[in-house]
This record gives C-alpha cells, structure tokens and sequence, in this order.
C-alpha cells in the first residue's frame, strides 16, 4: 500500500468517531479475512500457517462469523482440528515417579505446570502467532508512520486531527515513536492535548449535571463521554461482525 492510500484511508477515518487507526485495524482485519475466506480457502500455504497458529485468536476468530461464511470457516476449522486431534490421539499420561523431587516440587506449589502432561501441552501450543494478527500489525505500523509523514505540509493531516476525536492512549503512544521531527512533535502533542481537555472537561460536565441540583439541564456534548473516555485510554472495542 502506498502512503497516499493509506494517507487517503487515514483522512477518511479521522472524519468518523474514534481513534483512527482503531477503525483502520478493525477494516483491515476485515478485509485481510474477506479475502482469505474468499480466495485463500485451499491454498496449501494458508493451511500451514493456519495450523501452526491452531487457527485464530480469539478476536479474529470471532470476526470469521458472518453471513455467507460458514463453508470457508468449516474447511479451515476442520483442518485444524484434525491436526490437534492427531496431537491428542499420541498423548500420554507422564507421571512422575513417587519419590521424584519434580513431584514433591509440584505438591507444593499447586501453580507449577505438570510435568506429567507437559508433551501434549507443548503440542497443543501454537507455533505461529495468528495471521490476522500480523497482518493487522503490519498495516498499523504503516498508517502511523503515514500520519507521522502526512501530518504537516501542505494539504497536511493537521486539522482533520485536530476536529477529530485524536488517538487512543496506545496509538498515541505508538505514533511518538515514529516521530523523527521537533515541529511534527510540537503539532501532534499541541493537538492531541487539546483533545484531550475537551474530552476531560465533557467528562467534569457529565459528572456535574449528575447532580440531583442540575439533572433537568439538557444533554449536551457531554452525552456517552463515559464511554469515549474508555476508548481514549484502552483504544477501541472490537466491533466484530453481524451476528448470522
């Protein structure tokens, strides 16, 4: 993907509500898993990398359930399982001899992991990190480092930042890490606090007309920052799909 693309995606996303590059995660999971369920069903490859990851994690799993789905997901989801089923069906039971000091460790301090089943836990741990995860991942690091890039200038990032509800704590925290420049330093903490102070003195509002005192006073901004508040310092909830 191309930096205008994803400055493009970028300034699209800064005009909805939210963190951007929550949004834009959430799209290019949904986009990574449209096509591999669409296209990448049987490809050999997929298949390995699948297993080895013992399928998704519990997120993109969960993203896999709409309509229109079910035979792309029962073609992965059995290939899997039958590569856990084969781990399971050659396991056995270790014990530990009566006397060993392993055993007597393992007595005492009940949240030690059990030698005796230790083989089939090694099987049943994932070799690879879930695919959507890396995908994710890769994508999240390039619109950081295009809105680090495209954030000053002319026809710059700036003020679409700065009207929308900025970054979440963690991608802010992100972005910084990406900045290599003093002025794209000064514009992008000058805005993100500004943000900030809205949010916080929406959240001073909503807590004052809690008061019996001020309950009649119409709603105002304040309305949901409670919940925007969550979602400046944790990021974004997934969204996930349509339930079928």
């Amino acid at each position: 993907m191309s930096q205008t693309t994803s400055s493009c995606e970028l300034r699209d996303a800064l005009s909805e509500p939210g963190c951007p590059i929550c949004r834009l995660k959430t799209s290019t999971a949904k986009r990574y898993l449209d096509g591999l369920l669409w296209e990448s069903v049987n490809d050999p490859g997929v298949r390995d990398r699948l297993r080895r990851s013992q399928g998704f994690c519990h997120e993109h799993g969960w993203d896999l359930v709409w309509p229109g789905a079910s035979l792309g997901v029962a073609i992965l989801m059995r290939d899997v399982l039958t590569d856990v089923l084969t781990a399971v069906e050659g396991a056995h039971f270790s014990a530990l001899p009566a006397l060993s000091l392993r055993r007597v460790r393992e007595s005492l301090v009940t949240c030690q992991s059990s030698a005796a089943t230790a083989d089939l836990v090694h099987l049943l741990t994932p070799k690879a990190r879930c695919p959507a995860c890396i995908k994710v991942e890769q994508m999240e690091d390039i619109y950081l480092n295009t809105l680090v890039d495209h954030l000053l200038g002319e026809d710059g990032l700036l003020t679409p930042y700065e009207a929308s509800d900025g970054l979440c704590l963690p991608h802010f925290r992100q972005a910084l890490s990406h900045v290599r420049d003093e002025a794209v330093f000064e514009a992008i903490v000058g805005a993100q606090q500004a943000i900030w102070q809205r949010l916080t003195d929406q959240l001073s509002e909503a807590i004052r007309k809690s008061d019996y005192r001020f309950r009649d006073e119409p709603a105002g901004d304040e309305s949901g920052a409670w919940l925007r508040g969550i979602a400046a310092l944790s990021g974004a909830r997934a969204t996930g799909r349509t339930s079928v």
